[in-house]
């Protein structure tokens, strides 16, 4: 009988869209005359900071590797390679070396395990400290892992989360977007990198809050593991309206000419390049938090809102902030 069984679930990525939904343009809190209430707790902060911890730079002099555990040689060389060309920043606290040696364990050994194939890894380090100064600590890593079976690629397969909706793409064109290959090394990382892909591909096409969940599963008597990927694509939307504040008639025609047009399907990677494309025309101090994206699910479409004004001249010792009740609260 075919033992199979399911895995948990990677982390994924988030979207890179900017996130300033129901929050003031930092353009425009520039110009009130008075502080908002995350200034205000902010300014409280750092008139009220915590002790401040000494900074120390962790350095892993030398690697060992309990003798009993059955770690292939390429992939302890991989481990020790990595750990000792990395210089580790930490806080020191009076648990920071533990901290850090579970973070090497999770990290820097499963992670490695794990994008080697050996999905069921588990691993435990120990450091020892060689030698101290000021701003500096020398270590020595002592590790534990089990890495047990090592698995390759079976079947990759997508499935829509919602019944009765379809996947939106293909199920070809979604195959190709997965960096695993039939019988090749089953890897965490190539699973990670093909759900920023499949984000990717959504966005292109409007569907900016689709969610990829891969579900593994195990097929001990082959060494394999099948993925399955449920896509919950979620609303495609379309190009509501695109306004512009503070720019020239003739900046405005330019930049229109680098986002997608009203009615056109929303291509969220477009924002990415946007400001980039337009530096030369807009303010110097121009960035991703002059974008607002407002999205009405009825509807299906988001509107956009660029606000590049300047702060407006102070009249009778007050500052107006003219248009303010155009952004959501």
């Amino acid at each position: 009988m075919v033992t199979r069984r399911f895995l948990a679930v990677l982390p994924l990525l988030t979207t890179l869209l900017p996130g300033v939904m129901g929050q003031l343009p930092k353009r425009v809190e520039r110009c009130l005359p008075y502080p908002t209430l995350s200034q205000e707790i902010s300014e409280m902060q750092q008139s009220n900071p915590e002790p401040r911890l000494t900074l120390t730079r962790i350095h892993v002099v030398s690697v060992e590797f309990d003798p009993q555990e059955s770690i292939p040689a390429d992939i302890r060389a991989e481990i020790s390679g990595e750990l000792r060309s990395e210089v580790f920043e930490r806080h020191a606290s009076a648990t920071y070396l533990q901290e850090l040696a579970e973070s090497i364990a999770e990290v820097g050994v499963t992670g490695v395990l794990q994008n080697n194939g050996y999905f069921h890894s588990k691993a435990t380090s120990e450091l020892i400290v060689l030698g101290k100064s000021a701003a500096d600590t020398k270590v020595a890593v002592t590790i534990r892992a089990t890495p047990g079976n090592q698995y390759r690629t079976g079947d990759v397969r997508f499935e829509s989360a919602n019944e009765g909706v379809p996947l939106g793409l293909s199920p070809e064109v979604l195959r190709e977007l997965i960096p695993l290959k039939p019988g090749a090394i089953f890897s965490a990382e190539s699973i990670r990198t093909g759900m920023e892909n499949l984000m990717r591909a959504y966005q292109r096409e409007g569907y900016i809050d689709m969610v990829p969940e891969p579900i593994p599963v195990a097929d001990e008597s082959h060494k394999t593991i099948d993925l399955v990927i449920r896509i919950d694509r979620g609303v495609q939307y379309h190009v509501g309206s695109i306004e512009f504040l503070g720019v020239s008639e003739d900046s405005r025609e330019k930049m229109l000419t680098s986002l997608p047009k009203p009615e056109e399907v929303f291509d969220g990677r477009r924002l990415v390049e946007f400001i980039r494309e337009n530096r030369a025309i807009l303010p110097p101090d121009a960035s991703a938090d002059d974008v607002s994206i407002k999205r009405d699910v009825r509807a299906k479409t988001v509107a956009l809102l660029f606000d590049f004004r300047t702060c407006p001249q102070e009249s009778n010792g007050q500052t107006s902030v003219p248009g303010l009740y155009r952004f959501p609260r």
